[in-house]
């Protein structure tokens, strides 16, 4: 079993070798207090999902296209689970045309970007 950390490492490799336009949201980790309370003045918000991919799925699912891919990365561990908050973000995003998934390593989330059409 790898860390959340590490899977999400390995997928912005293939992510970037791809050339896929994407960012990172640094939601996790531990922080001081001054520094978390800045955070969320500055508008962090928690849940918001891990990876969000800004170019559309190249062959989206059936309907309407999705204008991104909202990706909540877990770890391998069958205790990873996905929080209130997260599931609340997803629903929010999906509601606003984007593609909400969760994968649980890289590998998983991997396979469903390929299914998608992205160039992993």
């Amino acid at each position: 079993m790898t860390s959340e950390l590490s899977e999400q490492i390995q997928l912005v490799r293939w992510l970037r070798r791809a050339k896929v336009l994407f960012c990172a949201v640094p939601n996790g980790g531990a922080r001081q207090r001054r520094e978390a309370a800045a955070l969320k003045m500055s508008g962090v918000e928690p849940g918001v999902p891990d990876l969000l991919i800004f170019d559309p799925p190249p062959v989206p699912p059936t309907g309407e296209a999705p204008v991104g891919v909202a990706l909540e990365l877990k770890s391998t561990s069958k205790s990873s689970r996905v929080s209130p908050a997260q599931k609340q973000w997803l629903k929010k995003l999906e509601a606003r045309g984007w593609l909400a998934l969760v994968a649980h390593g890289s590998v998983e989330a991997r396979a469903q970007l390929r299914q998608l059409g992205y160039p992993l």
